[in-house]
C-alpha cells in the first residue's frame, strides 16, 4: 500500500459520517416525508447508503437535484424545479430539502424556489454545507429546524404519557431497540406517545406536546430537541445513558419513575427480578464449565451514547476487563468516565491502530472500519455500529433493555467459548 492509499485508509477509519447524512436520516425517520438532497449525486448516494442499512426502500422517497459544475456557477434553480416537479400535483406530508457543501456555495433561497415551483406542503430547507459537523450534528439541526414548523403548539398533557427522543434506525439495531424500550415502558404502565426519529409521521410530530415527559435516549441526537420542546411546550425531559444490561435497564426505569411515577411499576420490577434470577443461574452454570468471561483489552468505538452505555454494562455486569479503551466523545457521560482506563478521541487514529494491532485475548465492540484491522483468531468482535459489512443482523433481538442484555451476553459468551475451543484444538 503506497502512502496515498494508507492516508485515505486512515481517513476512512476515523472520519464520522457527515451532517448531510445525519439530517437525511432524521427525515427518513418521518415515514411520509420526501427528502431532496440538493447537491451532487455522490453526496446523495453516500447518505442514502447509510440509511439503506435499516430502510431498504428509502430510495423511493429520497432523490437528488444532481448538481454539476454549471449549477455552482449559474445557480441550482433549474435543477431544483426539475427534481420537485412530481410533487407539485401530489405534495407529500413534508418536503425536506437538504443542501450539500457544493449547494451551500451557491447561496440560493431554496425554500423560495420550492414555493415558486408550486409546492404547497410544509417545507424544511436545511443547509448542511461547510463545517457543519458530524452525523449527530446534522440530525440535531434537522430536528430542531423541523419541530417549530410541525408542532401544533402547547396541548393538554396526558397522564403517564412519554416521548422517546433521539432514536433512529440508522444506528445499528436501532429499530429493535425502539421496540424493546416501548415494550418496557408499556409494561410499567406508561403510554409512549411518539418516538422522535423513528417511524413517526409528519402529523405525529404535531402531537409531541401531549407527553408529560420526554426521555432522551441518544443525547448526541436528541438533547437539543428535548431542550427545544421544553422551551416551546414546557415539557420536562430526562437525559441518561441508554439502558444497556439488566442493571442498566433497572436504573433507567427507576430514574423515569422518580420523575413520573408509573401505573404498573411493580410489574416491571417483577419482570426485571425474574430475568435477573434466571440469567444468574444460567450464566453461573456456564462459568462452572468455562470459567469467568474475561478480556485482557477491550476497545469500544461507536456513537457516543452507545459507546458509553455499552462500556458501563460491560465493565459492571457482563465481563471482567483488564484494560477498557473507549473511542468516543466523553461529553454527556460523566457518570461512566471512571469505568474507562483509556479515553480516545475520534481522530486518534494512531492509538486506535495500535490497540487494534495489539488486541490479544481481547474484544472489539465497533464497526467494520475497526474489524478490518484485527486478527480474528485472537480477538472477539461484536458489531455494534455502522458500517456493517462483515456481519448480518436479521432477527428482532435488540441491544438495549432486558432482551438486549440477554442478546449481547449470549453473543459474548458463545463467541468466547468458540475461541477457547479452537485454542484447545
Amino acid at each position: 500500500m503506497d502512502d496515498r492509499e494508507k492516508s485515505f485508509d486512515d481517513v476512512c477509519m476515523c472520519t464520522d459520517t457527515c451532517a448531510l447524512a445525519g439530517a437525511a436520516a432524521f427525515f427518513a425517520g418521518i415515514k411520509d416525508a420526501v427528502i431532496v438532497v440538493n447537491g451532487p449525486l455522490w453526496c446523495h448516494f453516500f447518505a442514502m447508503r447509510h440509511i439503506e442499512h435499516s430502510q431498504a426502500t428509502i430510495s423511493h422517497r429520497m432523490l437528488c437535484t444532481q448538481l454539476d459544475n454549471d449549477a455552482i456557477v449559474f445557480g441550482a434553480e433549474e435543477y431544483l424545479r426539475e427534481a420537485l416537479a412530481p410533487y407539485v400535483e401530489q405534495p407529500p406530508a413534508l418536503l425536506a430539502i437538504i443542501s450539500s457543501c457544493a449547494a451551500g456555495l451557491i447561496g440560493d433561497d431554496v425554500e423560495a424556489i420550492a414555493r415558486g415551483a408550486g409546492i404547497t406542503c410544509p417545507i424544511v430547507a436545511l443547509d448542511t454545507s461547510g463545517l457543519t459537523g458530524s452525523f449527530a450534528d446534522g440530525w440535531d439541526k434537522a430536528a430542531c429546524t423541523a419541530l417549530p414548523l410541525l408542532l401544533a403548539g402547547r396541548q393538554e398533557t396526558q397522564a403517564h404519557t412519554v416521548n422517546l427522543i433521539g432514536m433512529t434506525s440508522t444506528y445499528c439495531n436501532g429499530s429493535n431497540d425502539v421496540c424493546e424500550l416501548v415494550r418496557l415502558l408499556e409494561m410499567a404502565g406508561y403510554h409512549v406517545n411518539a418516538v422522535l426519529g423513528s417511524n413517526l409521521s409528519a402529523a405525529g410530530m404535531g402531537t409531541l406536546a401531549r407527553a408529560a415527559l420526554n426521555i432522551v435516549v441518544h443525547d448526541e441526537l436528541g438533547l437539543g430537541s428535548a431542550r427545544l420542546l421544553d422551551e416551546l411546550c414546557g415539557t420536562p425531559y430526562l437525559a441518561m445513558l441508554p439502558p444497556y444490561g439488566r442493571a442498566g435497564t433497572q436504573l433507567w426505569l427507576q430514574e423515569i419513575a422518580r420523575v413520573l411515577p408509573p401505573l404498573r411499576g411493580d410489574a416491571a420490577e417483577a419482570e426485571i427480578a425474574r430475568v435477573m434470577r434466571e440469567d444468574f443461574l444460567r450464566i453461573n452454570e456456564c462459568k462452572s464449565l468455562w470459567g469467568e468471561l474475561c478480556y485482557e483489552t477491550v476497545l469500544i468505538r461507536a456513537p457516543r451514547s452507545v459507546a458509553w452505555g455499552l462500556a458501563q454494562a460491560l465493565r459492571t455486569e457482563w465481563a471482567d476487563v483488564c484494560h477498557l479503551a473507549v473511542a468516543a466523545d466523553a461529553a454527556g457521560a460523566r457518570e461512566a468516565l471512571s469505568i474507562a482506563d483509556e479515553i480516545l478521541g475520534e481522530t486518534d487514529a494512531v492509538r486506535i491502530r495500535e490497540l487494534l494491532a495489539e488486541l490479544e485475548n481481547g474484544l472489539l465492540l465497533g464497526s467494520s472500519n475497526e474489524s478490518a484491522h484485527i486478527d480474528p483468531r485472537g480477538t472477539q468482535y461484536l458489531p455494534v455500529a455502522y458500517p456493517l459489512q462483515d456481519a448480518l443482523y436479521l432477527s428482532e433481538s435488540p441491544f438495549m433493555g432486558l432482551r438486549g442484555a440477554r442478546h449481547i451476553e449470549e453473543l459474548l459468551w458463545n463467541g468466547n467459548i468458540l475461541q477457547r475451543k479452537q485454542m484447545i484444538r
